[in-house]
């Protein structure tokens, strides 16, 4: 077995410390008992008066003496009788000590009721602004002697020499002017005409008096550029015959410029001109820039619905050229501005719509936490809107929530993996099989294969084509599973690279307009971590990136449906400790956030069959 990195040896400590102690440090009344008989006498016992031990990580396991768990190999603790005397109270009820809340880290935030800002990602390009571009023409007929400019891209100030012509035309001007100089005395409009006729041709008041001093015509004439910029277009070439008006080069401004975003049918409302933008380009990873919305397609592209909207940015060191790819964020206010109940994203514990918070209860005497259910709205950056199930000023628990949730299956009351408290049917804790001997009692995982959450049925029904599609993506992604299972960075780039291949020849098109929409949010946050994975400098990054990228495909199957059968497993030690879920194509347990280090650590929650 390879040697365990820091963070997954600090995380596996943390997990087995309070594995073993959860059950005793939660519910008894001091970090250290006094006396032993004491709290031998606050251990559940059964009718004979005997006491029972139980598995931290496998509840269901009931034992009427000392000694290891049979399935995962853990010694067995006494049950806490505090916990059925709380039941008595409050069912949903889980009461903690100091001590055992300090173990797991437990923290509290209060739900609070105010304006929600909700960030709309618009995928964008850099544009020229086509107020800033210019054609430099020819201002008389010609042959092109020299161009001082011969390559596109080339720099030009507002006055320099672009192109040096001969034009016949103008040696015959020249000469009427020098003899209507000669006559100016006796026919002044005459020779006011012939040099009017060279003004007319963008020739200079400077260059008409040499020539008159010169007194001899000249054979070859400067064209100058009338705009500063980059030359975009060279339209011709030394030796080419120009008219009068035909176009040489075309030049534009950088020095500001235009991204074009496209923004969802749903972000739109949140829009408005004048917004502010910022946006970053791959070119320069870690700036972040800034622009104004200027405007705002009043038409919707028909087939991808979405609207093109334009902002400005200043460009004056020259880091935005034409055509780089931009992402671009603006933050609008939800229902108008109204107060909103929100808490931390990371205080949800996600089953569906079936979602969890763990609700402080605190009195002079004690503090405990009840799971609470609640109905979310939309997700506005870091928090949900919660749109019932809690009350502003409750206090929610935002960090040690998957802690309290062991204990609270352990205890068999309402958790994220026990919806039944008091029936005896939690299944409990997680498979560390890679840790100790192989599990052989797959009957305890038959309730979370049961349980059919809200994925085992698609909430729109997808066509058929783009469910095969989707399936082929999945596949994919399962290669990408499976390489961060076998720790192999370079194949998880690969897989990553060759998902982005899929999702790209996925026919959105195929969709309706609400299915269209839905699908380009996931799909933005599926081709972003797709694109970090393959840009990881190691496996600990390509595997952080792997769990926002498991949660849209998890939401695209709920979404659409896809053929088959798939398993949607979990592991509460994964993403630092707050849990994280991912799709498999087999029961067993191969743990692609821990990788060999901790292969079966985790658990199957569903079986997904459409």
């Amino acid at each position: 077995m390879k040697t365990m990195n820091k963070r997954t040896l600090s995380t596996y400590i943390a997990i087995l410390v309070g594995g073993i102690f959860i059950g005793w440090l939660f519910f008894s009344g001091s970090g250290e008992p006094s006396d032993i008989n004491e709290h031998v006498q606050e251990q559940h016992t059964d009718e004979e008066g005997n006491i029972v031990y139980t598995c931290s990580m496998h509840p269901n396991v009931r034992e009427d003496e000392p000694g290891n768990c049979p399935i995962c190999g853990m010694e067995l603790i006494p049950v806490d009788n505090v916990d059925e005397n709380d039941s008595e109270e409050d069912p949903y009820a889980l009461t903690m000590t100091a001590t055992a809340m300090k173990l797991a880290e437990v923290q509290t935030t209060e739900v609070r009721s105010e304006p929600a800002i909700k960030e709309s990602r618009m995928p964008g390009k850099v544009t020229v602004d086509e107020r800033r571009t210019a054609v430099i023409p020819a201002h008389f007929p010609g042959r092109i002697e020299k161009l001082y400019l011969d390559f596109t891209g080339a720099h030009v100030e507002q006055g320099d020499p672009i192109a040096s012509v001969y034009a016949p035309e103008l040696v015959s001007a020249q000469k009427e002017l020098l003899e209507a100089y000669e006559r100016r005395e006796s026919n002044p409009r005459l020779y006011r005409a012939a040099r009017q006729k060279l003004i007319n041709w963008e020739i200079s008041e400077t260059v008409i008096d040499n020539i008159i001093e010169d007194g001899e015509p000249r054979r070859n004439f400067d064209i100058h550029s009338h705009r500063s910029g980059y030359v975009t277009t060279r339209h011709v070439s030394v030796g080419d015959h120009i008219h009068f008006a035909e176009p040489i080069f075309e030049v534009a401004d950088l020095s500001s410029v235009w991204v074009e975003f496209e923004a969802y049918e749903n972000d739109l409302s949140g829009l408005a001109e004048g917004d502010s933008v910022s946006f970053t380009v791959r070119s320069h990873p870690g700036e972040t820039y800034s622009g104004q919305i200027t405007y705002i397609d009043p038409i919707l592209e028909d087939r991808l619905r979405t609207a093109t909207v334009r902002a400005e940015a200043e460009n004056a060191n020259g880091d935005l050229k034409p055509n780089m790819l931009a992402k671009g964020t603006v933050s609008s206010s939800v229902a108008g501005g109204k107060a909103q109940l929100q808490v931390p994203a990371s205080a949800v514990m996600w089953t569906g719509e079936r979602s969890l918070v763990y609700v402080e209860n605190s009195n002079s005497e004690r503090t405990s936490f009840s799971a609470r259910q609640v109905l979310l709205g939309q997700r506005v950056g870091n928090f949900y809107i919660i749109k019932e199930g809690l009350e502003e000023g409750e206090r929610v628990v935002v960090h040690g929530n998957f802690m309290i949730d062991s204990a609270a299956q352990l205890a068999d009351k309402l958790s994220m993996m026990n919806p039944e408290p008091g029936t005896g049917a939690n299944t409990g804790g997680h498979d560390h099989g890679s840790m100790g001997e192989e599990s052989s009692d797959k009957g305890d995982y038959s309730e979370h294969t049961d349980m059919r959450s809200e994925i085992s049925g698609a909430e729109s029904e997808a066509p058929q084509e783009f469910r095969d599609q989707l399936k082929s993506a999945i596949e994919v992604y399962l290669e990408l599973k499976n390489a961060l299972v076998e720790d192999d960075a370079e194949l998880a780039s690969k897989s990553a690279q060759n998902l982005l291949e899929e999702l790209e020849n996925m026919d959105m098109t195929l969709l309706d307009q609400e299915q269209h929409n839905r699908w380009m949010e996931l799909k933005e946050t599926l081709n972003g971590e797709s694109e970090n994975i393959v840009e990881a400098q190691d496996i600990d990054d390509q595997r952080e990136a792997f769990f926002p990228l498991s949660e849209s495909l998890i939401e695209s199957v709920r979404e659409f449906g896809v053929d088959g059968v798939l398993y949607y497993q979990y592991c509460p030690m994964a993403n630092d400790n707050d849990g994280a879920y991912w799709l498999s194509e087999e029961e067993e347990i191969r743990n692609p956030y821990q990788g060999e280090d901790m292969l079966g650590c985790g658990e199957t929650i569903e079986e997904i069959e459409f």
